[in-house]
């Protein structure tokens, strides 16, 4: 089995021998724990460093339109270290905190040096079970991501984005901006903010990944140390998915101050688990990852009707979507939709050349093998890739490489016709002048563009003209 990945990998990457230099496949070590706390473990000892993401999988779909944006929230309190932190000991100065919400939930990041790998354990679970939220801490936090709504409201790519899936998804729980809206934040209270944090930040529904200089049999004993006796939260249900809507004409929003244009069409997309996952991974690359793909070709190279172009994945378990997006000038927005639908049809409709198939995986594949080579990414993507049905997973991160290579054109065309059968499409039209009437764009609350590295591959290029 390890021959058969590595050799699909080198297939796909002539003359590379980076699946072989990170003995790929990789051996990846499991701890569940007796409250349903899972501990995933991937050795890098070409590194000098340690990476730990832990994963809350609490979605989006959690909140409520008037709570919407609480777990950004609470990202943003997590990501600084609580005064109680100080009983644990000194912070080292190495250390490096962060946290985000995604629609899927809340990631803390921790990154240090191996000899600080038990003081950043404890700091996490400080962090994520520990916490005292005091009145302070929700002020400033619910200030900043306020000024951040703000901001977003006036950038066209958080429009488009925020606007995309809540066509794609209309009516569905977790739909709305994972900063929420300035409604929410005036409505949300620290009450609230407590209430979800002892609710939902539980042990049985956290992944935590580490990946670096670790040895893991000195890390089991610690983490069910540290973990072990925490107490489980309820279960909860399912995600409830609305039915596919019935997508009208383009939206077309107005924004002044903008010198350039948007044009984005995205439909939903397979989640990690599916069998479409890997077909899809390959038409984004296909679409839009570098000078030979098809929307550089056909907007940039032989017709200049773009200044940026771009095609990403989001396998989210909660709204999944794929999109493609274009930057251009006004008078070529008409022409740049019409060309971008144009090569989405010519796709679903008769199967890329091989050559184009070849190229995307090989795009693909090495993108993938390139991340491994940080530690960062490998603790992120082991709980990404297991956080929602974790044997399935952890299978497909593994056999990564080898499930690209054997991506056929007919998948590729077959995933497009499902993908973008009915699609949204979101234009953002730039004016200089002051709006003097109102508009749809106005009533528009765009979410924080939360960059994710998810297998988003994309291709971005400015003429700067």
């Amino acid at each position: 089995m390890i021959a058969n990945i590595i050799v699909g990998a080198m297939v796909l990457a002539p003359g590379n021998c980076l699946a072989q230099q990170l003995s790929w496949p990789p051996v990846i070590k499991e701890v569940m724990l007796d409250n349903g706390c899972r501990v995933l473990f991937q050795t890098n000892s070409s590194t000098c460093t340690v990476a730990i993401s832990a994963l809350v999988k609490v979605p989006a779909s959690r909140e409520t339109l008037l709570t919407a944006g609480v777990r950004q929230l609470l990202a943003l309190i997590l990501a600084t270290p609580d005064p109680g932190a100080g009983q644990i000991g000194p912070c080292p100065p190495s250390l490096r905190l962060a946290a985000s919400a995604t629609r899927d939930g809340v990631v803390l990041q921790v990154e240090c040096l191996p000899q600080d790998l038990t003081y950043a354990l404890s700091l996490i679970r400080h962090q994520l079970f520990d916490v005292e939220i005091s009145q302070q801490d929700f002020e400033i936090a619910r200030s900043q991501l306020s000024r951040t709504i703000q901001a977003n409201r006036r950038l066209p790519l958080p429009v488009a984005f925020n606007t995309i899936v809540q066509e794609l998804y209309p009516q569905q729980p977790g739909s709305w901006p994972i900063t929420g809206t300035l409604a929410s934040m005036s409505a949300l209270t620290v009450k609230q903010t407590r209430q979800f944090y002892r609710d939902y930040f539980r042990p049985n529904v956290t992944v935590i990944g580490i990946s670096g200089k670790i040895t893991v049999a000195a890390l089991r004993a610690e983490t069910k140390k540290l973990f072990g006796e925490l107490l489980p939260g309820p279960e909860h249900g399912g995600e409830r998915f609305t039915p596919h809507p019935r997508i009208g004409e383009s939206i077309r929003l107005m924004m002044r101050g903008l010198d350039k244009s948007a044009v984005m069409i995205a439909g939903r997309a397979p989640v990690i688990g599916d069998p479409q996952y890997p077909a899809a991974v390959v038409l984004s690359a296909l679409l839009g990852s570098g000078m030979s793909s098809r929307l550089f070709q056909a907007l940039r190279a032989e017709q200049s009707l773009a200044y940026t172009v771009q095609a990403a994945l989001t396998p989210s378990t909660v709204c999944s979507y794929s999109h493609v997006l274009a930057t251009c000038q006004q008078s070529s927005i008409e022409a740049v939709r019409a060309e971008i639908m144009h090569q989405l049809t010519d796709i679903a409709t008769d199967p890329p050349t091989q050559p184009e198939i070849e190229r995307a995986k090989r795009f693909a594949v090495n993108s993938f093998l390139l991340s491994q080579q940080r530690n960062r990414d490998v603790a992120y993507y082991l709980v990404l890739f297991s956080s929602d049905d974790p044997a399935k997973g952890l299978r497909i991160y593994r056999e990564f490489p080898q499930l690209i290579a054997e991506v056929t054109g007919d998948q590729v065309r077959n995933c497009c016709a499902q993908i973008f059968r009915q699609p949204a499409t979101v234009i953002i039209e730039a004016v200089s002048e002051p709006q003097t009437t109102s508009s749809r764009a106005a009533q528009v609350k765009p979410l924080h563009c939360c960059w994710q590295p998810i297998y988003q591959y994309s291709w971005a290029v400015d003429r700067g003209d």
